[in-house]
């Protein structure tokens, strides 16, 4: 496969500065518009939570009814880029961009595949219409959520897909076994800094709205109960929940900065409360959930 790969990799050397804040390192390139680190901590989680999202479906890189003949497809917020590689070799005939504020990705990679440090939260100025475009995973990145969804409408070819997949916060629980607990008091904490930074994490029903308002048609949703651990019975919720469980117990550590800028808690405070979060994500008896949206919807020919 090596003859395969080439590095892709021509951009300016000030992009590969990094910003290190409380004992972690964020991006440099529009430094402060994404509230998570990109260090090598962050991005074990950014791969673990792929395969998570593999695991929600089934296996598959998308759920949108697109041709093998796709010419090109782009990765808004690609992270390391595993989800944009992946689909570079499942579709060796087309040209894929991954977009992001961070250089994480690998330098060697499929021969159609590339990477841009961009912010998608700007105007999209590509010289090219994309037949899919895919973004993941994106509740804590824009201020304008629905701007960036205009932005994919613009740069999607006629006929092409857009498709979504997000969780929401705070999580939500069927019964009362979450109301609370620390571990309720952590995600909508999370969500109180979002929204005081100026990105709440509540805003993923609204993308099927959004992506009709701005033109798309034939919009379609799927929502997956993920638990926050392995409290459910049948085996293939227990599983998702043993993914999201270590998901979480990751972004535990990359949430600790949220605690301390927005919310202003004392640094010794947020460690300890952290480590109660730990614990409740361990205990079965909260039977606690995200909501994970998956949506695609076709631009029209005309």
């Amino acid at each position: 496969m090596a003859s395969n790969l080439c590095s892709t990799h021509s951009m300016a050397s000030n992009v590969y500065d990094y910003v290190e804040e409380h004992g972690r390192t964020y991006h440099k390139y529009k430094q402060g518009k994404y509230v998570l680190p990109n260090d090598t901590e962050e991005q074990n989680r950014l791969d673990l939570q792929h395969h998570m999202a593999l695991k929600v479906l089934d296996g598959k890189l998308h759920l949108a009814p697109i041709p093998n003949t796709v010419e090109n497809a782009l990765d808004v917020a690609t992270g390391t880029g595993i989800w944009a590689i992946e689909f570079a070799e499942q579709y060796p005939s087309t040209s894929v961009t991954g977009s992001d504020l961070s250089p994480i990705q690998p330098k060697f990679v499929p021969a159609n595949c590339l990477f841009e440090i961009d912010d998608a939260g700007d105007e999209w100025v590509y010289s090219k219409k994309f037949d899919y475009i895919h973004i993941r995973f994106v509740m804590t990145c824009f201020p304008n959520p629905k701007g960036v969804i205009e932005q994919a409408y613009k740069t999607c070819a006629p006929g092409g897909y857009l498709e979504m997949m997000d969780g929401v916060f705070p999580l939500r629980c069927h019964d009362n076994s979450l109301e609370g607990t620390v571990l309720d008091v952590w995600a909508k904490s999370c969500h109180e800094a979002g929204t005081i930074m100026g990105r709440p994490w509540n805003n993923t029903p609204n993308y099927k709205r959004w992506m009709e308002d701005v033109g798309f048609e034939d919009v379609k949703e799927k929502i997956f109960e993920v638990p926050t651990n392995p409290w459910p019975r049948e085996r293939r919720a227990k599983e998702l929940g043993m993914w999201f469980n270590a998901d979480l117990q990751e972004a535990l550590g990359a949430s600790r900065a949220l605690f301390i800028k927005a919310l202003e808690w004392p640094p010794d405070k947020v460690d300890a409360f952290l480590q109660e979060v730990k614990d409740d994500l361990m205990n079965r008896e909260i039977r606690a959930y995200m909501p994970i949206h998956v949506l695609y919807g076709r631009k029209p020919l005309r």
